[in-house]
Protein backbone atom coordinates (compact mmCIF):
# COMPACT_ATOMS: atom_id res chain seq x y z
CA UNK A 1 0.00 0.00 0.00
CA UNK A 2 1.29 3.43 -0.96
CA UNK A 3 1.74 6.37 1.37
CA UNK A 4 1.27 8.78 -1.52
CA UNK A 5 -1.04 11.70 -1.00
CA UNK A 6 -1.70 11.91 -4.74
CA UNK A 7 -4.12 10.01 -6.97
CA UNK A 8 -2.58 10.45 -10.42
CA UNK A 9 -2.57 13.21 -13.01
CA UNK A 10 -5.65 15.44 -12.96
CA UNK A 11 -4.93 17.02 -16.33
CA UNK A 12 -2.11 18.30 -18.53
CA UNK A 13 -1.92 21.90 -19.70
CA UNK A 14 -0.12 22.85 -22.91
CA UNK A 15 0.59 26.31 -24.32
CA UNK A 16 0.53 26.26 -28.11
CA UNK A 17 1.16 28.71 -30.94
CA UNK A 18 -2.10 28.02 -32.83
CA UNK A 19 -4.97 26.80 -30.68
CA UNK A 20 -7.13 25.61 -33.58
CA UNK A 21 -4.36 23.39 -35.03
CA UNK A 22 -3.72 21.65 -31.72
CA UNK A 23 -7.44 21.20 -31.03
CA UNK A 24 -7.87 19.64 -34.50
CA UNK A 25 -4.91 17.31 -33.87
CA UNK A 26 -6.40 15.95 -30.66
CA UNK A 27 -9.91 15.75 -32.11
CA UNK A 28 -8.54 13.65 -34.99
CA UNK A 29 -7.54 10.90 -32.54
CA UNK A 30 -10.80 10.94 -30.58
CA UNK A 31 -10.57 13.77 -28.04
CA UNK A 32 -13.64 15.98 -27.75
CA UNK A 33 -14.08 19.52 -26.49
CA UNK A 34 -15.13 19.57 -22.84
CA UNK A 35 -15.15 23.31 -22.29
CA UNK A 36 -12.76 26.22 -22.31
CA UNK A 37 -12.37 29.88 -21.50
CA UNK A 38 -12.77 32.33 -24.40
CA UNK A 39 -11.06 35.20 -22.57
CA UNK A 40 -7.94 33.18 -21.81
CA UNK A 41 -8.24 31.65 -24.62
CA UNK A 42 -8.21 27.94 -23.87
CA UNK A 43 -9.93 24.69 -24.83
CA UNK A 44 -10.41 21.64 -22.58
CA UNK A 45 -10.22 18.30 -24.41
CA UNK A 46 -11.04 14.81 -23.14
CA UNK A 47 -10.94 11.26 -24.47
CA UNK A 48 -13.05 10.04 -21.55
CA UNK A 49 -10.08 9.30 -19.29
CA UNK A 50 -7.52 12.04 -19.94
CA UNK A 51 -8.14 15.78 -19.76
CA UNK A 52 -5.85 18.12 -21.71
CA UNK A 53 -6.07 21.90 -21.54
CA UNK A 54 -4.54 23.85 -24.41
CA UNK A 55 -3.91 27.59 -24.20
CA UNK A 56 -3.10 30.03 -26.94
CA UNK A 57 0.36 31.60 -26.49
CA UNK A 58 0.08 35.38 -26.25
CA UNK A 59 3.45 35.98 -27.90
CA UNK A 60 3.19 36.63 -31.65
CA UNK A 61 6.35 34.52 -32.10
CA UNK A 62 6.37 31.80 -29.43
CA UNK A 63 9.61 29.86 -28.98
CA UNK A 64 9.33 26.13 -29.70
CA UNK A 65 10.47 23.83 -26.88
CA UNK A 66 13.74 21.96 -27.43
CA UNK A 67 13.71 18.71 -25.45
CA UNK A 68 17.52 18.59 -25.25
CA UNK A 69 18.10 22.09 -23.84
CA UNK A 70 14.92 23.33 -22.11
CA UNK A 71 13.49 22.36 -18.75
CA UNK A 72 9.82 21.44 -19.13
CA UNK A 73 7.52 18.89 -20.66
CA UNK A 74 9.63 16.44 -22.69
CA UNK A 75 6.56 14.78 -24.23
CA UNK A 76 3.00 13.74 -23.50
CA UNK A 77 2.37 9.98 -23.76
CA UNK A 78 -1.14 8.82 -24.63
CA UNK A 79 -2.10 5.18 -24.14
CA UNK A 80 -4.17 3.33 -26.75
CA UNK A 81 -6.15 0.11 -26.34
CA UNK A 82 -4.52 -2.17 -28.94
CA UNK A 83 -1.88 -2.47 -31.64
CA UNK A 84 -4.65 -1.90 -34.19
CA UNK A 85 -5.56 1.35 -32.41
CA UNK A 86 -1.88 2.38 -32.35
CA UNK A 87 -1.55 1.77 -36.09
CA UNK A 88 -4.81 3.61 -36.78
CA UNK A 89 -3.65 6.58 -34.70
CA UNK A 90 -0.37 6.57 -36.62
CA UNK A 91 -2.17 6.56 -39.98
CA UNK A 92 -4.39 9.45 -38.86
CA UNK A 93 -1.58 11.52 -37.36
CA UNK A 94 0.79 11.19 -40.29
CA UNK A 95 -1.96 12.53 -42.56
CA UNK A 96 -2.34 15.77 -40.59
CA UNK A 97 -0.60 18.77 -42.11
CA UNK A 98 2.21 20.20 -40.01
CA UNK A 99 2.76 17.04 -37.94
CA UNK A 100 6.36 15.83 -37.75
CA UNK A 101 6.77 12.09 -37.30
CA UNK A 102 9.84 11.29 -35.21
CA UNK A 103 9.46 7.54 -35.74
CA UNK A 104 6.70 5.10 -36.64
CA UNK A 105 5.31 2.29 -34.50
CA UNK A 106 8.06 0.18 -32.98
CA UNK A 107 8.62 -1.87 -29.84
CA UNK A 108 10.58 -0.46 -26.91
CA UNK A 109 13.52 -2.80 -26.28
CA UNK A 110 13.03 -4.97 -23.21
CA UNK A 111 9.53 -3.69 -22.43
CA UNK A 112 6.07 -4.94 -23.39
CA UNK A 113 5.35 -1.62 -25.15
CA UNK A 114 4.96 -0.48 -28.74
CA UNK A 115 4.96 3.23 -29.48
CA UNK A 116 5.44 6.04 -31.97
CA UNK A 117 6.49 9.63 -31.48
CA UNK A 118 5.42 12.78 -33.30
CA UNK A 119 5.20 16.53 -32.86
CA UNK A 120 1.72 17.97 -33.24
CA UNK A 121 1.39 21.02 -35.55
CA UNK A 122 2.55 23.49 -32.86
CA UNK A 123 5.62 21.42 -31.98
CA UNK A 124 4.55 19.63 -28.77
CA UNK A 125 6.01 16.10 -28.71
CA UNK A 126 3.30 13.44 -28.38
CA UNK A 127 3.93 9.73 -27.88
CA UNK A 128 1.24 7.12 -28.51
CA UNK A 129 1.78 3.83 -26.64
CA UNK A 130 0.26 0.38 -26.49
CA UNK A 131 0.99 -1.65 -23.36
CA UNK A 132 0.86 -5.36 -24.24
Amino acid sequence: MSNALTLGVSHVGLTVSTLSKTVSFFESVGFRKAGGVDDYPSVFLSDGSTLITVWQAKSPEPVEFDRTTNVGLHHLAIKVSSLDALNKAYDIVRGIGGVRIEFGPQPIAGLPLTHFMCCEPCGVRIEFTHHA
